[in-house]
This record gives C-alpha cells, sequence and structure tokens, in this order.
C-alpha cells in the first residue's frame, strides 16, 4: 500500500528500458522546489517515464505531462493507471507547440531539447515558478544565461549527488548516480 504523502519508490514504477525515470531523492528534492499545493496546475515538460508526473499529481489540483516520445507516452499511462492517478492529462507533442494551448501556474522541465525556444513560450505565459532538472550542463549553462539579465526572475541553482551504499566484503561501500542540477526560477511579483 503506498501512503500518498510519501514518495513512491523507484521499483514500484512501470519501466521502459529506453524511457528515463527521475530517481526517487531527486523527486523529492524537486517536489520541494516546486512548493506544491492543492490548487496548483502543473506542466511537466519531458515527462518520461510518469515518475514525476504521478508524484505531482498526487499534492496539487491537475497535471498536464507532455513528451515527444511515443514509449514515455505509454509508460507515463501506465504508471498513472497504476497508481490510480486521473487529475491529469497526457499529450504526445512538442512543449513548445502545446504550452501556449494550455493553462497552468507551475512547471516543471525533467528533460527537453530546446530549451531557450520553450523558455520563451513559458515567460510568454507569464509562468509563476519553473523548476528543471538537468544532467547535461550545457542546458544548465543555457537556463542560467537566458535568465542572467532577466531582472523580474529570481534563479536558484543546487547541483545533487546521490549515492547508493552497496554491500562490499565486512562493510559497504557508496555507489554515486549521476549528478543532477535543480534549477528553481521564481518569477518576482
Amino acid at each position: 500500500m503506498i501512503k500518498w504523502d510519501s514518495m513512491i519508490k523507484d521499483d514500484d514504477f512501470i519501466r521502459h528500458e529506453n524511457v528515463p525515470l527521475t530517481k526517487e531523492e531527486i523527486r523529492a528534492i524537486s517536489i520541494g522546489k516546486l512548493q506544491l499545493n492543492g490548487e496548483d496546475i502543473v506542466l511537466d515538460i519531458g515527462c518520461g517515464s510518469g515518475g514525476m508526473t504521478v508524484e505531482m499529481a498526487k499534492r496539487c489540483k491537475f497535471v498536464y505531462s507532455v513528451d515527444i516520445s511515443e514509449d514515455a507516452i505509454n509508460t507515463t499511462l501506465k504508471n498513472l493507471k497504476k497508481f490510480n492517478i486521473t487529475n491529469c492529462k497526457v499529450i504526445k507533442g512538442r512543449a513548445e507547440d502545446i504550452i501556449p494551448k494550455l493553462n497552468f501556474n507551475k512547471v516543471f522541465i525533467g528533460g527537453t531539447k530546446n530549451i531557450e525556444e520553450i523558455l520563451n513560450r513559458l515567460i510568454e505565459k507569464n509562468t509563476g515558478k519553473i523548476v528543471a532538472n538537468t544532467i547535461v550542463l550545457q542546458n544548465a549553462v543555457k537556463i542560467l544565461n537566458y535568465f542572467e539579465d532577466r531582472e523580474n526572475y529570481s534563479v536558484n541553482i543546487v547541483n545533487v549527488v546521490v549515492s547508493y551504499g552497496k554491500k562490499a566484503g565486512p562493510g559497504y561501500m557508496m555507489l554515486s548516480k549521476n549528478p543532477i542540477n535543480i534549477i528553481t526560477i521564481d518569477k518576482i511579483i
């Protein structure tokens, strides 16, 4: 039985070999950075396996989940069904084409191409909070550079490395996963 106030374990999600899943610890930090409440409508860009989609939907009013990959869309749909999530709409397509058609107040970016074009669309929509996770350093730099001269936005970045213990002889050793950059962008009112 899953408690809705706790994070879902990675192994509980349905997975597809070609579709990434945001790890539990990174999901927890990202959820915290989004500061979700029961009235939020969130756009999940690059939904992958739907880990963030499911976790956000447990905590907010509604989630739009977008990905260009058919495998990602199908995996997200399977996870929504598995966890009985009904306050979500999954959309296949390019985020930059879909953003103008939706109404939301917060955005999670889990993976994407064309980040500057997506940010342009989000700024046009007057988005108040954006949390972006990047593995690729160049994408983090693009986001930071994009907001460098925008005085009406506050930008914070944290680099997170999660290590898991593995039994090694009489003790344990720590094995690290890829470091993740979590960038939080807030519109200053």
